[in-house]
């Protein structure tokens, strides 16, 4: 952490208009989550299963031998087909015979078929002050130096909602003649919470009469914007009468 409090104060030092008036270094809580999710095969629907749930849309049909005289099918593939439909929830039996869901009739208008795939597991990363979830690629480095906390830290409940968009972005993906997509989040557990050193410089431009915070997060490896609007927005009123305040008269 010296080296590289020493590198970028040689950075910002190197304007010699400006003055680095406080160095301060802090860490921010990140939340991890162990998250299982679902996933669904995606598919276009065949000919025959289409011809099926439009028998069952507007016929009373009960018996898989019906279909398969009136279809020129074998019964025994009727029969499993019904009962992969049935299983997938497209359709269900009622006194009068076959019926569409409500997924059933979705799924015949948009002439997709989704079958239950194995599930996964992610970790997923949560920091309350950028309002972000990201996933976690690697362990974290332990923190070894006892920092203080980022004194605008805030807590937040974990939203699944969002977790479910962001494993869409980062797990749905497209084979050959299927999609492969995220259907929900399963569970969601938290696991622990990292605590990610920054380095803040509290800074003065004389040329431009200008102050501002410059924040190094360390498990970005860059500049922390958000971290720094957040900073100016509740501290600069407060610099500028503390230096006004020391300036001869």
């Amino acid at each position: 952490m010296d080296k590289l409090n020493n590198k970028l104060r040689a950075e910002l030092a190197s304007n010699k208009d400006v003055t680095i008036l406080k160095e301060l270094s802090w860490h921010l809580p990140l939340v991890s989550y162990e998250v299982s999710f679902a996933r669904v095969k995606r598919l276009k629907m065949d000919i025959l299963m289409k011809m099926l749930l439009l028998a069952f849309q507007e016929a009373d049909i009960r018996r898989p031998a019906a279909l398969a005289e009136m279809l020129f099918v074998e019964e025994l593939f009727i029969r499993d087909l019904i009962d992969k439909m049935h299983s997938t929830q497209l359709i269900r039996l009622d006194a009068k015979g076959y019926r569409l869901t409500d997924k059933g009739h979705g799924h015949l208008e948009k002439g997709i078929f989704e079958e239950a795939m194995e599930g996964g597991e992610a970790i997923v990363s949560f920091s309350a002050v950028h309002d972000s979830y990201s996933l976690m690629e690697a362990e974290l480095a332990e923190d070894l130096e006892k920092l203080p906390g980022y004194r605008y830290a805030i807590s937040q409940n974990v939203n699944e909602g969002r977790i479910h968009e962001l494993l869409s972005e980062e797990k749905n993906s497209a084979e050959d003649g299927y999609q492969v997509i995220v259907a929900d989040v399963s569970s969601c557990d938290e696991l622990c919470t990292e605590h990610i050193p920054c380095l803040e410089f509290q800074l003065y431009d004389q040329k431009q009469d200008l102050f501002y915070a410059r924040v190094w997060n360390t498990r970005l490896g860059t500049w922390d914007e958000m971290l720094e609007k957040q900073i100016e927005e509740k501290e600069l009123i407060e610099w500028r009468k503390a230096l006004e305040h020391v300036k001869p008269s």
